[in-house]
């Protein structure tokens, strides 16, 4: 990996490790289904400006890519708003660190991926996953509802990115999110626009954070991520993931003077080992 390219994956690892701290500041004014639609929306606005590339899916594929919408935006944004209201955003970005191992698990159990160390790094990565668990320490074992919901939404993009691998090797992947954000819009819509208040981000409190994580984290970084990915390919362009959870406890901390226990940094250490074995196997 080049300067440059290292210089855009430390970017896009920015941006989304960025994301959890304008979740919490967002919270302060909108719930969490005003969160998910507002940035799907926001992030639908700027794709669908910046990316001309001429769309030519067949229908089959829209179905899937609309089943892919779910679990890549609509349910985990949700998820992730939820879940900040009872957790740290650095335990959130903590916790979204453990997606290679859920990639990995669905990819094993559901697609019959045959190596036979990733089941080692799975199950060491769950393990991770429980330490990161114990929010107050060994000393004082509690589960909060929110480390939950955060799981929930880890788990979705597992299996959103093993269902947009093959569209991504067919199609131009920047097409692919074009697409799949517009579902994700009108899912968003279905499903949250009841429980929404559709109150509208004032410049004092959200608005700014509502941008950063539209323009931000749902369009920016992705459109660089994926640039990323046809340049240095899946397994240099993971060190994105690896990165995330490193500025979402700096910016927490930073921001927020939220304190991430030694137990959580080394379950957090055993995630991104197992993830990063993974990678290269």
């Amino acid at each position: 990996m080049n300067f440059k390219n290292f210089l855009l994956a430390l970017v896009t690892s920015s941006i989304w490790g960025s994301s959890f701290l304008m979740i919490k500041y967002s919270l302060e004014e909108l719930n969490p289904s005003d969160i998910a639609i507002y940035r799907i929306l926001i992030g639908a606005l700027f794709i669908n400006i910046f990316v001309r590339a001429k769309e030519n899916i067949v229908k089959a594929d829209h179905v899937k890519i609309f089943i892919i919408s779910f679990f890549w935006m609509a349910l985990p944004f949700y998820m992730f708003g939820i879940a900040e209201q009872t957790i740290t955003s650095s335990l959130a970005g903590l916790i979204n660190g453990s997606t290679p191992i859920f990639v990995a698990f669905i990819a094993v159990v559901f697609y019959k991926l045959k190596v036979t160390k990733i089941q080692i790094y799975i199950f060491t990565g769950f393990i991770g996953v429980g330490l990161i668990s114990l929010s107050e320490g060994v000393s004082d074992i509690s589960f909060d509802i929110g480390f939950l919901y955060a799981l929930i939404a880890s788990i979705s993009y597992g299996i959103a990115v093993n269902m947009v691998e093959p569209l991504i090797k067919k199609y131009d992947s920047l097409i692919v999110i074009k697409i799949v954000i517009r579902y994700a819009l009108l899912l968003s819509l279905i499903m949250l626009g009841s429980t929404a208040s559709f109150k509208l981000p004032t410049a004092e409190v959200s608005l700014i954070p509502m941008l950063i994580l539209g323009i931000g984290g749902t369009g920016i970084a992705f459109l660089t991520y994926y640039k990323l990915l046809e340049s240095v390919g899946r397994i240099s362009s993971s060190f994105i993931v690896y990165m995330i959870p490193i500025f979402s406890i700096f910016f927490g901390f930073q921001f927020l003077n939220e304190i991430t226990n030694s137990i959580q940094f080394v379950g957090m250490g055993v995630i991104l080992s197992s993830a990063f074995l993974y990678s290269r196997t």
